[in-house]
């Protein structure tokens, strides 16, 4: 296999024989995907950017060869740069090669496989531990869905089925029911619009905080009830959600989403208004067990807030452990009906942690088009 130019010394390298032979090239892979005592075969070489007959073909001829190795044949771009339209369509011709770019990222993510196998070996497979009242919920709650999205109330009842503490809320039809439900909870309240056409209440007015009095509950109904009648597109209104206004210390964001190549992947963080600014966030695959949730907090700042920071009191951790644990057994649940979930915020004091806004997106046609997919 060495020629001219080859290093003696050094077997894998086939040095000036591959350049000028591409045949030697094609068997030094060969050889290395047939080995026994060879568990990834790594391959530094550039996809082309357009249409290369030479190069397709061997790139072809190398994903036979992996189909029939059974091990991981890696093929890294030494440039981190986007690929092309073409390139992105070759990759998905080839099933058995994995294309990775920027070396530093690839070599990272390859140490991180093998001892992610490691793991698996010593750690049995995690599985939902939710319970059939649960999914029986989800069942329903996807079964009477319509649209792109479960509106809030339909979301904060799923997730309150999964174990997540909500804050105490009541949706109201007029105002003087917002007042009722207003004095049952106690003041201050929230009052926020319940419509599955409306995602983003906060960006239309529709959510009012610190109501400390029927005056105030009476008055915020009618202010959101007039806005939502001047938007474009006729939003159908379901109600007023009327809620509990929770003292938060901290501000935490708690998700869920459904990755094309992860599979169900949680995430934990600092939320709130600061979720961009702070950009403190954490992601595992889902489900978690409470010490896979406790340990993906403590990758957080959040997480060290959480323990009692310079001096301050301890929050709430359970609160979110359990909050973490029921949505990874969400998301596992639905399996590829469920897009994502999002919990932002879910406010956390030292006496108690709750869910006050709730997303759930699903992957369905008209979240698809909602998403210009």
């Amino acid at each position: 296999m060495l020629g001219p130019g080859s290093i003696v010394g050094n077997p894998l390298d086939a040095g000036f024989a591959a350049v000028v032979d591409p045949s030697v090239y094609m068997q030094s892979i060969k050889i290395m995907i047939d080995d026994p005592d060879t568990d990834i075969v790594i391959i530094d070489s550039e996809l082309p950017k357009a249409p290369h007959e030479l190069r397709e073909r061997n790139l072809r001829i190398v994903n036979e060869m992996a189909g029939r190795g059974g091990k991981p044949v890696i093929y890294i771009s030494a440039m981190s740069i986007g690929f092309t339209e073409f390139t992105k369509s070759l990759r998905q011709s080839l099933p058995h090669l994995t294309v990775m770019q920027g070396m530093d990222r690839a070599v990272t993510a390859i140490k991180s496989l093998i001892d992610y196998a490691k793991l698996r070996k010593e750690v049995p497979d995690l599985v939902s531990t939710s319970k059939a009242s649960a999914r029986i919920a989800l069942e329903k709650a996807l079964k009477n869905a319509k649209g792109a999205a479960l509106d809030e109330v339909a979301s904060k009842n799923l997730l309150r089925a999964y174990g997540i503490p909500i804050s105490k809320e009541a949706i109201a039809q007029n105002a003087a029911e917002a007042v009722r439900i207003a004095k049952n909870i106690g003041f201050p309240v929230v009052a926020k619009i319940v419509s599955a056409d409306i995602l983003h209440k906060s960006d239309i007015g529709g959510v009012v905080l610190n109501l400390n009095s029927a005056a105030e509950v009476k008055k915020a109904f009618g202010d959101i009830t007039a806005r939502v009648k001047k938007l474009k597109g006729k939003p159908v209104l379901e109600g007023i959600l009327i809620a509990q206004q929770v003292r938060a210390d901290l501000e935490l964001v708690v998700g869920a989403s459904l990755d094309a190549e992860m599979g169900p992947v949680v995430l934990f963080g600092t939320g709130g208004i600061e979720i961009e600014l702070m950009k403190d966030v954490a992601l595992a695959g889902a489900p978690l067990d409470e010490a896979e949730a406790k340990a993906l907090i403590a990758r957080t700042k959040a997480g060290v807030k959480i323990k009692g920071y310079r001096g301050k009191p301890a929050l709430h951790e359970a609160s979110a452990v359990k909050a973490l644990v029921g949505l990874s057994n969400l998301i596992a649940d639905a399996g590829s009906r469920i897009a994502s979930i999002d919990i932002n915020p879910f406010l956390i004091n030292p006496k108690t942690g709750v869910a006050v806004d709730a997303l759930i997106v699903l992957n369905n046609e008209a979240a698809r088009q909602a998403a210009g997919r």
